[in-house]
């Protein structure tokens, strides 16, 4: 529910002055619309994911997820967090995306706001789990059950306003992604607490329930339209900017005869002339 209606809530909102490139692009993400959907689910079935989902996790105060932040987590902790899989899945997208890929495209950035819908909840941001309180699930079944009631259609303003205009000022996407995400998973952190926990009522539920989805869907709206932009624009994020991190995305699907069965080495060499190489 959350991506399809982020997008028709950034249909409904754009302003005639729109870029026709980002309109083309607009009408491609809608094109690929199913992709955009199985992408937003396909975290919480993927195989080869975390076993406790520690990466759909993010205190937006610490910057952790629950394996670093909870006492009763004694494996080893995850550095992967909600926050930061929104930013991979994003640049995934956008490299399918310039290279005319859309439908993969899609589906990639599909999955960035599934994390983002995820650190937006409650639960998510104030690092609660379900070993932590059964109101977890309870919450996201009673959000689950009664999310018709709570669809917006607007992110009360058009895309030559405020909410819109501001989230293309910083132009370091790396930032942005990540300042953007703290806002919406700060409001969701303080929604546990106040309205959402297992100590509250089925009153404050719905509360948190109405607030928390409504700014799943407006702040799915203004990611979609900071992508849509800088792959109309043709942005990349990495330019002249220092490089914290690193996702590489490796492919062979387009070479001849490459088989599962072969190696695979890549390497990277740093600006002090430093190589690193890896065999898969």
């Amino acid at each position: 529910m959350i991506v399809t209606q982020g997008v028709s809530i950034l249909e409904n909102d754009l302003s005639k002055n729109e870029p026709e490139s980002v309109r083309k692009n607009l009408e491609i993400l809608k094109e690929n619309m199913h992709e955009l959907q199985l992408g937003s689910t396909y975290p919480d079935y993927d195989k080869n994911a975390y076993d406790l989902y520690q990466d759909h996790f993010w205190d937006p105060d610490t910057d952790n997820n629950f394996s670093k932040d909870n006492s009763w987590y004694l494996a080893y902790s995850i550095p992967d967090t909600g926050e930061s899989q929104i930013r991979k899945f994003s640049a995934l997208a956008r490299y399918e995306w310039q290279r005319g890929n859309y439908k993969q495209a899609t589906f990639y950035l599909g999955e960035a706001m599934h994390y983002f819908g995820d650190i937006d909840t409650p639960y998510h941001p104030a690092n609660v789990t379900a070993v932590d309180s059964a109101g977890h699930v309870k919450f996201e079944t009673f959000a689950e059950e009664r999310k018709e009631q709570y669809k917006i259609n607007t992110a009360g303003c058009k895309t030559n306003e405020d909410f819109y205009a501001d989230i293309l000022k910083n132009k370091d996407f790396n930032a942005w992604s990540k300042e953007y995400a703290r806002g919406f998973a700060k409001t969701g952190k303080s929604i546990y607490y106040s309205h959402a926990s297992m100590s509250h009522s089925w009153d404050d539920w719905d509360y948190a329930a109405k607030v928390t989805l409504a700014n799943s869907q407006k702040g799915t709206a203004g990611y979609i339209y900071r992508f849509l932009h800088d792959v109309s624009e043709g942005n990349d994020p990495s330019v002249g900017k220092n490089v914290k991190e690193l996702v590489a995305y490796i492919s062979t699907s387009g070479e001849k005869d490459a088989g599962t069965d072969d190696y695979l080495y890549f390497g990277i060499k740093t600006k002090d002339g430093k190589t690193q190489e890896w065999e898969m």
